[in-house]
């Protein structure tokens, strides 16, 4: 495998594809390229696999340029996952409830910039007000700060770019009718004055919304309420993308049910949604030849972790 960063105007560009073709490497896109650099690389008559993390516009300029020569392409696109939390996790007010808030909280998690971050909430309404409040209240602990701190729990976002983008789709939000729980702002750090900081924050609203729909791949989560197993499912499902989601309760029954009617690549039982290598994926989260055979593998791989029913640790309540 052979990683480019990619610098396409680096003086060994081509010496560096050429040793792609000699080798008959796969090639691994990890930057978000342009128009331009997507022909530069795709449109080569290099073998391989080519994998791109990016956003949908770029990596329909692959697909259009690896097809002239017929390259096989895997496409990781993003996503807008939800998390799903049944009222039984309310029963008690224990270790498995504070995984529970933990996991409500990871939309924040290194900033939101993590493909299958939580960045929808989904709450049965029989709990809505109680768990919204703790989850609220868990959000507002998460600390900002000096990267160099080593009480600073997450930092600031990776461009001016995505910093101005972030704010922008929260006043879409408050725009369209949002409720701002929490957050809602741009965050000055002593310190770090000019950095790119965003407090974490939540949006209450309705799954048509934008901020709903959208990625937003920051430090931003929607919040909204369902009936019942078949509406969860229903809103859950009600989305261009298809990365990832997570379901959270204690009933054994919704355990095994819920994930399987979910339409995404990997779906997390009553677990994290942290990174996960080689997801699959399905919608505009991307494409691979494997993504309908690998769900139910999965989802099945992911019920290793119901044995662990204490919290990773992360945003650790002070």
């Amino acid at each position: 495998m052979i990683c480019f960063s990619p610098d396409f105007t680096h003086p060994d560009r081509d010496e560096r594809l050429r040793q792609v073709q000699r080798q008959k490497a796969a090639i691994d896109l990890t930057a978000r390229l342009g128009a331009r650099h997507c022909r530069t690389l795709s449109g080569q008559r290099y073998p391989g696999l080519g994998r791109d993390e990016g956003i949908a516009r770029t990596l329909d300029g692959i697909m259009q340029y690896a097809s002239q020569n017929l390259i096989p392409v895997t496409l990781e696109l993003g996503g807008k996952s939800p998390n799903i939390f049944f009222e039984s996790v309310m029963d008690a007010d224990d270790d498995f409830f504070d995984k529970c808030l933990e996991g409500a909280a990871l939309f924040a998690l290194n900033q939101g910039e993590v493909c299958t971050c939580p960045s929808r909430i989904l709450v049965q309404e029989s709990i809505a007000d109680r768990f919204i409040e703790r989850v609220i209240e868990r959000t507002k602990k998460i600390k900002m700060g000096h990267p160099l701190d080593p009480e600073t729990m997450i930092g600031a976002q990776a461009s001016q770019d995505q910093y101005e983008k972030i704010l922008n789709y929260i006043q879409i939000g408050k725009d369209e009718g949002a409720e701002v729980l929490c957050g809602g702002e741009a965050q000055k750090n002593e310190g770090v004055e000019g950095g790119y900081y965003i407090q974490p924050t939540l949006l209450k609203g309705h799954n048509k919304m934008r901020v709903f729909q959208e990625e937003i791949f920051g430090p931003v989560t929607s919040i909204t309420t369902f009936k019942d197993e078949a509406d969860a499912i229903s809103i859950a499902n009600d989305t261009l993308y298809g990365l990832g989601a997570g379901v959270w309760t204690r009933d054994a029954h919704q355990l095994y049910q819920i994930p399987r009617a979910h339409q995404a690549g990997r779906v997390w039982v009553t677990a994290t949604t942290l990174p996960a290598h080689a997801r699959s994926a399905l919608q505009k989260s991307g494409s691979d030849a494997k993504s309908q055979m690998m769900l139910d593998i999965t989802a099945t791989t992911e019920y290793a972790r119901l044995l662990q029913q204490k919290a990773n640790g992360f945003f650790k309540n002070p």
